[in-house]
């Protein structure tokens, strides 16, 4: 079975078992742990639990928007979380229940930050408490997401210390693209759970000692703190392709005037060829024994005199 669970016995020993008929439901504390649940556990988990419908499916079958809902009597707390896969960045729901006694969380496939969390919940180090776990486990998810946005920061500031150049500028222009990508896939991820940790932090769903406090406060700086570094890397991006533009702006400039130079060379002497190649019956220069060496003289001569000029005006 991939349901299992954890829970407190009378002498506040945390056991764990696969076998639900020994769980018992006067417990002061158990923890549902399924992954991808069978027919048979998602009945289980309706009719034994109590759980909706759509709040399983939306685990399991949909990707819900992250959000904490509440029942009628705000005695049952159901929030929708996003981990991140590592192969892509694309975002896996988990599916948090909270009740008076206990916690239940589903997903799809196995998430490493559940196993840590049970394993310090037997040791002792986490409290047995389900407000307390289900913010621990945002606070790890949360603090998941700065590998991948450390990765990110450090590959855009190796960029901006490479210089623009004609060999390196596709490669690193693809590099550019290919981060910017990833910025948007993070984005996709954690402002939503940005929206959901304000919402936490504004509402009464979490109340109590001051340690519940702590942990939202600093769930919500974590996230402020990956999205301001996103967004600087977003605009350093911006910037690199700015000065990607602006360095070919440059060189398209720099050939264009050499290209306007020659022209400018060539077109008096473009003309002097057209106007003696006429060949018209009477040209007396066409029969003079000097003309050819003149002519060339003279292109010589108009030729040195245009790139003197553009010399002074500095347009090379």
């Amino acid at each position: 079975m991939t349901l299992t669970c954890m829970y407190q016995d009378k002498n506040q020993n945390i056991v764990t078992t696969s076998h639900l008929d020994d769980v018992p439901k006067d417990s002061n504390f158990i923890w549902y742990d399924c992954i991808k649940p069978t027919k048979e556990e998602r009945d289980y988990l309706q009719n034994d639990l109590n759980l909706n419908q759509d709040e399983v499916a939306s685990s399991i079958y949909t990707l819900g928007h992250p959000d904490i809902y509440h029942n009628r009597e705000e005695d049952i707390k159901h929030i929708v979380v996003h981990t991140l896969d590592t192969k892509d960045f694309s975002a896996r729901p988990l599916n948090i229940t909270i009740t008076e006694n206990s916690l239940v969380t589903i997903h799809e496939s196995k998430i490493s930050i559940v196993d840590y969390l049970q394993e310090h919940v037997k040791k002792g180090d986490v409290k047995p408490d389900a407000e307390i776990i289900t913010l621990k486990l945002l606070h790890e998810i949360i603090k998941s997401y700065f590998t991948y946005v450390d990765e990110i920061e450090e590959e855009v500031f190796n960029l901006e210390y490479q210089n623009v150049d004609s060999d390196r500028n596709k490669k690193m222009m693809r590099e550019v693209y290919n981060i910017r990508a990833e910025i948007i896939k993070l984005k996709r991820v954690i402002l939503p759970m940005e929206q959901l940790a304000e919402t936490i932090q504004t509402s009464s769903h979490f109340v109590g000692d001051q340690q519940k406090k702590r942990m939202i406060h600093r769930i919500l700086n974590q996230l402020k703190h990956q999205t301001a570094t996103l967004k600087a890397c977003e605009e350093l991006t911006d910037e690199i392709k700015d000065n990607n533009q602006s360095y070919h702006s440059g060189r398209i400039n720099s050939v264009i005037n050499v290209l306007t130079i020659l022209s400018s060379i060539f077109f008096p002497l473009t003309l002097l060829t057209g106007w003696f190649g006429m060949n018209f019956t009477n040209m007396p220069e066409l029969h003079w024994k000097y003309s050819y060496f003149v002519f060339i003289g003279v292109m010589a001569l108009l030729s040195i005199a245009l790139i003197v000029l553009f010399k002074k005006k500095r347009w090379f």
